[in-house]
This record gives structure tokens, C-alpha cells and sequence, in this order.
């Protein structure tokens, strides 16, 4: 099993998790959800002497991926996410660019399946569609090491927000019931927003997840 390490930067105006993760051998890198402050991200892979690779985002609203074209640029990166939130992404609607008074946009250089596994860093990640916070989006996971980036999908004690364009509740939360509750209970979740958390914690004190919660009420 390769031998990998996270490093989560917060970022930008709501403190969004950007996270570098990278085999510890070769200190190659994906960069996750890379947030405004590319500065910062820049500084962190020059500390760790990482030689970055991708870029993967979990959705496509710009406090997660506010770096991304400035990192494109300096390290000829590809960017990844799952096919279904392409066009998220290259709206500025659809993307909240707009309502933070930044209109911008980003496009997907490669697209991910859902249920594609993945070869990366010396192991492997299962790419999963989670759609309700948005259309498409996804998380990643990775089986050997039971770590999971969840991006605006699933928080600790919480879930993502279904109020903005594209979103539903319903559907969020059976994407997280079908997909991520599967998954083993020391499966470590990674969020794009506040700490980490376990499967097992959320399926045993996740209110939004509790099966007698009826999805007409919440």
C-alpha cells in the first residue's frame, strides 16, 4: 500500500478545504478543490517539494476552484471532475461566481464516471456521482487507505445545501445514503468545508441521515 499524506489548507472568504494529497516516495500530488489563495497552495508544494500532477474538483462552485486556472497555467495541470457538472462549472450562474461578485469560470480537461476506478499515487480511487448538492457532484474515494473527499456532499454533523441552482435534497441525500453509507464506518471523510470526520460517526449522529427522518420534512 502506498504511503499517502493530506495536507488540508483553508481558503478563501468561507473557508473552503483545499487539500494536497501525495505519495510520500515519490512526492507526486493531486491537488483537491483548489480554493483562492494559489499563493498559499504554491508555497505548500514548494515546502514539501511535491511535484503536482492534477487537479480534481468535487464541484463546480468557484470557492472550489477559485486557483484552478493559475495552477493550470504554472504546472500544465489537467482538470478533473465528474461529467455531469461540466456544465456547472462553465456557468456563472450555476457556478455562484456571480453572487460573489467575481464572474469566472473553469473547464473540465477530463471526466470522470461514476464507479471509474482510478489508478493515482501508487494506489487507487473509486470515483463516485453524489449529485444533490449539484447536478454532478462527486466524491473520491479511496479503498485501501478508507479515506473519502466529500466535498460539499457530506459534512461532520451535517450535509451540502440544496438551495442553489441545480440542487435538491431528496436526491442529496440518497446519494449519500446509496453511496457513502456503504461504506465502512473508520472510512475517514475529508469535507470541502469545516473537520473531518468517520462514516460511522455520521451514520450514528448525522441528524440529516437518521432513516426516520422523512425526506418531505427536512
Amino acid at each position: 500500500m502506498a504511503k499517502l499524506r493530506i495536507l488540508c489548507l483553508e481558503l478563501g472568504d468561507i473557508e473552503t478545504n483545499t487539500y494536497l494529497v501525495w505519495n510520500e516516495e515519490t512526492r507526486e500530488c493531486i491537488l483537491i478543490d483548489p480554493s483562492d489563495g494559489a499563493e498559499e497552495i504554491v508555497s505548500a508544494i514548494d515546502k514539501e517539494k511535491l511535484t503536482p500532477k492534477a487537479i480534481w474538483l468535487t464541484h463546480g462552485h468557484v470557492d472550489h476552484f477559485g486557483s484552478v486556472n493559475e495552477l493550470k497555467r504554472k504546472y500544465g495541470l489537467l482538470t478533473y471532475m465528474m461529467k455531469e457538472e461540466e456544465e456547472v462549472a462553465i456557468s456563472i450562474r450555476y457556478n455562484l461566481s456571480t453572487t460573489f461578485g467575481d464572474p469566472r469560470v473553469v473547464e473540465g480537461d477530463m471526466f470522470f464516471v461514476d464507479g471509474q476506478m482510478m489508478p493515482v499515487l501508487g494506489t487507487s480511487m473509486k470515483a463516485m456521482l453524489t449529485p444533490g448538492h449539484t447536478p454532478g457532484g462527486g466524491c473520491y474515494y479511496f479503498p485501501e487507505e478508507k479515506m473519502v473527499f466529500t466535498g460539499d456532499t457530506l459534512f461532520r454533523g451535517s450535509i451540502g445545501r440544496s438551495d442553489f441552482p441545480g440542487g435538491d435534497m431528496e436526491t442529496l441525500i440518497r446519494s449519500i445514503r446509496d453511496k457513502l453509507m456503504c461504506l465502512d464506518d473508520d472510512t475517514m471523510v475529508l469535507p470541502g468545508h469545516g473537520p473531518s470526520t468517520t462514516i460511522g460517526h455520521e451514520r450514528a449522529y448525522n441528524y440529516f441521515l437518521n432513516e426516520a427522518v422523512d425526506l418531505e420534512t427536512i
